[in-house]
């Protein structure tokens, strides 16, 4: 069976928290906030970089454990995700926090293993991926910046403008296909222009894209209760297993394994540790 050691890494998000309505209010979500949660869950060194509102709570005691730079924001970002029973998420934008740009970047983290750029309301400015060292391993999700929103709120699709600003310079590219629901055209470019792509679809698993060759990897059969914030443990997961390793193959099965136990449960409540996923873990 494969493993993830637990060797010092230190992974870096760089995005906003958020918050996301549910019928109790609100609660944490954004890319950074799952993905530093996974990570710290794992056991190794979270970062993060984000911008938040004076009505963001700081010392929310499920952020403990983190290292977090916030950048002065006149609001947080607040989306409403309404899902159909298709699983397809319509989105509500209600606030947005101030853009992030290398200045915000702390000197000392440019040397992080992992970083992962992970906008959700295209808070992310390209210059960001020039900030890190040649050693360092970086990914990013797009879903930040494929969003655009009326003014009232409704997010809708786009196309990413500065994909040829940011994808030349990072290693992993993972999205999904709600992604691309609406520009389907643009992953023949986003392989082109990566050295590894990988496009997840939800319960029918995940296919990496690397030198010409697909490969495809199986999700784990569970009872899905919230799918939110799947994709950002999904990607968290993934790079750490890659940084360790550089095997694919691996590095799908164990975030397949770690999305597995995250949307089971409401919001952030059952991003796993590590020896749950150990005890999951298939062999491959």
């Amino acid at each position: 069976m494969n493993t993830i050691s637990q060797m010092p890494i230190t992974f870096l998000s760089v995005g906003h928290f958020c918050y996301d309505v549910s019928p109790n209010g609100y609660i944490l979500g954004g890319s950074a906030s799952y993905s530093t949660l996974t990570v710290r869950n794992l056991g190794y060194c979270a970062r993060a970089v984000t911008a938040v509102g004076a009505n963001f709570d700081r010392q929310n005691p499920l952020l403990d454990g983190i290292e977090i730079v916030y950048c002065k924001s006149t609001d947080t970002t607040i989306f409403d995700n309404r899902y159909d029973e298709n699983g397809y998420r319509q989105q509500f934008i209600l606030g947005t926090a101030e853009r992030l740009t290398g200045r915000d970047i702390p000197t000392e983290w440019y040397h992080s293993d992992i970083v992962y750029l992970c906008p959700i309301a295209n808070e992310v400015s390209p210059e960001v991926i020039h900030c890190f060292s040649e050693d360092t391993l970086i990914g990013a999700t797009p879903q930040g910046w494929l969003r655009q929103w009326d003014t009232n709120g409704k997010v809708e699709a786009k196309r990413w403008e500065t994909a040829q600003d940011i994808l030349p310079y990072i290693d992993v590219l993972i999205l999904s296909d709600e992604d691309l629901r609406t520009h389907r055209d643009e992953l023949e470019k986003y392989i082109e222009l990566t050295p590894i792509v990988v496009l997840t679809q939800g319960a029918r698993g995940a296919t990496s894209f690397q030198n010409s060759t697909q490969l495809g990897s199986d999700a784990y059969t569970v009872t899905e209760v919230d799918p939110t914030g799947a994709g950002d443990v999904f990607a968290a997961a993934f790079l750490l297993t890659y940084y360790q390793n550089r095997l694919v193959e691996d590095a799908l099965n164990f975030a397949h394994c770690v999305a597995s136990f995250a949307v089971e449960g409401i919001g952030t409540s059952h991003i796993p540790k590590l020896s749950q996923v150990m005890s999951r873990l298939r062999s491959v």
